[in-house]
């Protein structure tokens, strides 16, 4: 086998590792991550805020809907979410969940 061709499938595996993680990575570190940013948000935060906090995070913030909402990591398809309760004057609270 020449160099090349080695250097070329040697490559081409470190890519499809990459990939292969890039994929597994979110239903990995996913649970914690969630958990972690729903018990970061304050109770009495604005919807704006929680949105823009869930951004940083590259999370997803749902329709308010009847003073509820819900964050979600997109790339885990919903999987694990934050079900946030909104009154009047803000966050009432936040609860990790887990759908399986």
């Amino acid at each position: 086998m020449s160099p090349r061709r080695k250097r070329i499938g040697v490559v081409l595996g470190l890519l499809l590792l990459a990939g292969l993680g890039w994929v597994v990575w979110p239903f990995m570190a996913g649970p914690d991550q969630m958990q972690s940013f729903c018990s970061s948000l304050a109770v009495g935060t604005s919807l704006e805020q929680v949105q823009a906090q869930a951004a940083q995070h590259g999370y997803r913030v749902s329709s308010l809907i009847e003073g509820r909402a819900f964050v979600h990591e997109p790339r885990s398809f919903g999987r694990f979410t934050c079900d946030l309760r909104f009154e009047s004057n803000g966050l009432v609270s936040s609860v990790y969940l887990l759908n399986d």
